[in-house]
C-alpha cells in the first residue's frame, strides 16, 4: 500500500520568508511598495503574522534592538508597535546570529521528520511472513511489543502500516498477546473473516474451512465474512442490542473464556469454556498435549498435527475409546506406549512413516 506523508514544507517556507522580511526591515526603512507587499504577506495567513511576531521578539532580544515604526493596516496587529533602530555595523552580525536561530528552528522540524520516519521504520521492522514446520513452534515479538506464538505447521504474515496492525493467518494456529494501543487496531484475518483485538490475549486456528477463536483475556470482535464491513463501527455496548439476526450471525464480541467457531458464511457457535478447558487447549505452548476423556479419534487427529507420520486407527470399534492425560509433543513413541499400556491397544508400524492402531490381539 502506498503511504502518503505530508512534509511540513509550509512551516519551513513561513520561517524562511519571515526571516527575509526581518532582514529587509533591519536594513532600513521599507519602501511603500515593500510595506504593501509585507501587508499582503501578513494578511495571507495568521501563521505568517504569528511567525513574524515570534521571530521579531527573538531578533529584538539579540542586541536589545528596537524595530522601526512601520505602520500596517492589518487589524489587531502588534506589528505597528515594533521598531527597527539598529546600526549597520551590528546588522550583519545580528543577521548571522538570527539566521542561525532560524536554521535551528528548521533543524528541529527536520529532526521531527527524521524521528517520524525512524518510528515508522520501527513500526514496520517486523513486517513479513513467519512459518513453522510440522512439529515446530516459534515465538515472534513484534515492533509494538505484541507477541505471536506459532504452533505446528503455521504460516502468518505481519503487515503493520499507516497506524494499523494487520496479521494474516494463512494456516495453522497462533496465539496472540496484543500490546494495548487503541489508536492502532490489531486485526487477525483468517479465511474470509477477521478477529479484532480489543487489548487482549487470544488464539486463532484455521482448520479446513473453519476458524476457531479462543479468548484467554479481554475481548475480541469477530467477523465471519468481509461482507459485514458495514458493521465495522458498531460499538461494544450496543452491538448485541441493535444488530438484527443476520448481522449477529456475521459478527460477535467474544469475552474471556469464549470459544467461537465460524466459517465463511456465519458464526457457527459460541461456547463458554471452563478455565481448565482453556488451559488444556493452550497446553501446546508448554510443549504438551492435554486430553480429558476425549475420543481416541480426536486424540489421534490432534497428535497427527505434530508429526509427518501417518497414524491410522485400523479398528473402527476403538475410535470412540475415551482418552485422558498429558503427552509430550514430538515424543510420538511415548504416546504410543501410553496408549498400549493404558487402553490395551496395539500400535504396529507398517512402514517408515505409517502406523496402524488396533485393539490388542486383533
Amino acid at each position: 500500500m502506498t503511504e502518503i506523508v505530508n512534509f511540513p514544507n509550509e512551516k519551513v517556507k513561513i520561517i524562511r520568508e519571515a526571516c527575509e522580511w526581518l532582514a529587509r526591515m533591519d536594513g532600513g526603512e521599507l519602501s511603500e511598495l515593500e510595506k504593501s507587499e509585507l501587508n499582503k504577506w501578513v494578511r495571507k495567513s495568521d501563521n505568517n503574522k504569528k511567525e513574524l511576531e515570534r521571530l521579531a521578539i527573538i531578533w529584538d532580544s539579540i542586541e536589545d534592538a528596537n524595530l522601526e515604526n512601520v505602520k500596517f493596516d492589518v487589524s489587531n496587529s502588534e506589528l505597528d508597535q515594533l521598531h527597527i533602530n539598529t546600526i549597520e555595523q551590528s546588522r550583519k552580525s545580528k543577521f548571522k546570529i538570527f539566521m542561525s536561530i532560524a536554521a535551528s528552528l528548521m533543524l528541529c522540524i527536520s529532526l521531527g521528520l527524521i524521528m517520524h520516519f525512524h518510528n515508522l521504520a520501527q513500526f514496520k521492522s517486523t513486517n513479513g511472513k513467519y512459518e513453522t514446520g510440522i512439529g515446530d513452534q516459534q515465538t515472534v515479538e513484534l515492533a509494538d511489543g505484541s507477541e505471536i506464538r506459532l504452533n505446528t505447521n503455521t504460516l502468518v504474515e505481519v503487515n503493520y502500516y499507516d497506524g494499523k496492525r494487520n496479521i494474516h493467518l494463512y494456516k495453522g494456529e497462533a496465539h496472540f498477546n496484543v500490546a494495548h494501543d487503541p489508536d492502532k487496531p490489531f486485526t487477525v484475518k483468517a479465511r474470509k473473516g477477521d478477529v479484532r483485538a480489543l487489548g487482549t490475549i487470544f488464539s486463532v486456528r484455521v482448520k479446513n474451512d473453519r476458524v476457531n477463536v479462543i479468548v484467554e483475556e479481554g475481548k475480541v470482535r469477530i467477523r465471519a465474512n468481509e461482507r459485514s464491513n458495514q458493521l465495522e463501527d458498531a460499538t461494544l455496548t450496543t452491538i448485541d442490542e441493535n444488530l438484527d439476526k443476520e448481522e449477529k450471525s456475521l459478527m460477535v464480541v467474544a469475552n474471556a473464556g469464549n470459544s467461537v467457531v465460524f466459517d465463511e458464511q456465519e458464526i457457527e457457535s459460541i461456547i463458554e469454556e471452563e478455565k481448565e478447558v482453556i488451559e488444556r487447549k493452550f497446553s501446546w505452548r508448554q510443549g504438551m498435549l492435554a486430553f480429558d476423556d476425549e475420543p481416541l479419534s480426536d486424540v489421534i487427529e490432534e497428535v497427527s498435527r505434530y508429526t509427518s507420520n501417518k497414524i491410522i486407527i485400523a479398528d473402527p470399534n476403538i475410535r470412540s475409546l475415551r482418552v485422558g492425560g498429558y503427552y509430550p509433543i514430538g515424543k510420538i513413541q511415548a504416546i504410543f506406549d501410553a496408549l498400549e499400556l493404558n487402553l490395551g491397544l496395539h500400535v504396529n508400524q507398517v512402514d517408515e512413516q505409517t502406523y496402524y492402531i488396533t485393539h490388542n490381539g486383533t
